[in-house]
């Protein structure tokens, strides 16, 4: 099993090898290139792993299963290949190492709060979450600002996803659109959990090169997956992921898109095998991890045994469907927010006095003392 994240807890790939050896080589072959690409457009966490290649061959950071599909489906384009892992090698940096850059390498963009089902270990389950003011649909004049800036901050990531489900928002597909058009987002990933798959936003999914599409899935027997994704209907999600699957097959198949089934395996009890077998047929990789306790989160026992500071305060900023901006999403109710688009900038609200105390706190040993930093268990020792 490799991890996806960093985190103790975290996604992790099934059974699957990652061959860095090859994609080494294959940057060893274009080392000149690579050389004029930082000549045009010199970075410093560019430059290091430039250096690290043309000295030892290899990459100077591990590679997970994720990475390596990306690189491998993009091999034509020796650029974007580049630049997609010079920004993987900043974000693990900024998270690992706390650098602030001056703005988040990451962005997690809700375009909706609300989700049609009520899974047992997720926050949707919380009934005074699920209601004004928490619920909402993002304008899409909000996100077209926010995308805006984060191209020209040149944040490598965006993921459409956090507190609901993204594909209840009626202008997804414009939202993709408008996402592929700009140059310097190098991955665009979507979560779902099918339910609302039609034809129209699988097209569109693979005419915006939409980099991966994470479907949640957490068993593969009717009653269990059912019991576990409760409002779900088992048959109707898999005929959806299989429809999927098909129409990059038939009417794209130098398609750059990535489909990873992603299960919880809530009562760790889960077959991997066959979980793998099962959904690996339509798709391209498969994983599985452990729920967190994030179904009530400001109710959870307090952790005094966890007081590491937590990466997702130099990796990533969440932005919900009303431009309130938060530190996470195990916060669903904004506890720790720290600004608001709609009232300033991504890079203003970034180095906002709330989020440096925050980020400070923490790197003092201080996250005992914040609620709910004191009770999640989020770790990375």
């Amino acid at each position: 099993m490799k991890n996806l994240g960093r985190g103790v807890i975290t996604q992790k790939t099934i059974n699957e090898i990652v061959n860095k050896k090859d994609i080494e080589f294959f940057l060893s072959e274009n080392i000149d290139k690579i050389e004029n690409i930082l000549k045009k457009k010199p970075d410093k966490f560019g430059n290091e792993i430039f250096n690290y290649l043309k000295k030892q061959k290899k990459l100077i950071f591990e590679l997970n299963k994720h990475e390596e599909l990306f690189v491998l489906k993009q091999k034509k384009n020796l650029s974007k290949v580049f630049k997609y892992l010079t920004h993987r090698y900043k974000f693990l940096l900024c998270g690992k190492n706390k650098i602030n850059i001056g703005y988040p390498p990451y962005l997690l963009i809700e375009p909706v709060s609300a989700c049609n089902l009520r899974c047992p270990f997720c926050f949707q389950v919380d009934k005074s979450f699920t209601r004004k003011p928490y619920m909402g649909v993002m304008k899409l004049e909000l996100f077209k600002k926010i995308i805006d800036e984060a191209n020209e901050l040149e944040i490598g990531a965006v993921t459409l996803a956090s507190r609901g489900e993204p594909t209840m928002h009626k202008k997804f597909t414009e939202m993709l659109e408008y996402l592929n058009k700009k140059e310097n987002i190098f991955e665009i990933k979507t979560n779902t959990n099918g339910s609302f798959l039609n034809e129209k936003i699988c097209h569109s999914i693979f005419k915006n090169n939409i980099t991966q599409v994470v479907i949640s899935a957490d068993h593969y027997l009717k009653k269990n997956y059912e019991r576990l994704r409760l409002g779900s209907n088992f048959e109707k999600t898999v005929k959806n992921v299989d429809m999927l699957f098909n129409i990059r097959k038939n009417y794209y198949p130098d398609s750059i898109t990535e489909i990873r089934i992603s299960g919880i395996d809530n009562e760790r009890n889960l077959d991997r095998k066959k979980f793998k077998e099962f959904w690996i047929r339509r798709c391209d990789h498969v994983t599985a991890g452990y729920p967190l306790e994030r179904w009530n989160t400001y109710a959870n026992k307090t952790h005094p045994n966890i007081n590491d500071p937590c990466e997702n305060l130099w990796d990533r900023m969440y932005i919900w469907f009303d431009g309130k901006v938060n530190p996470c999403d195990a916060d669903y109710k904004s506890n720790l927010s720290y600004g608001n688009f709609n009232n300033g900038s991504i890079k203003k609200i970034w180095n906002d006095k709330i989020i440096v105390k925050l980020r400070n706190d923490h790197l003092k040993q201080n996250r005992n003392k914040i609620n709910p930093c004191d009770r999640c268990g989020v770790t990375f020792s």
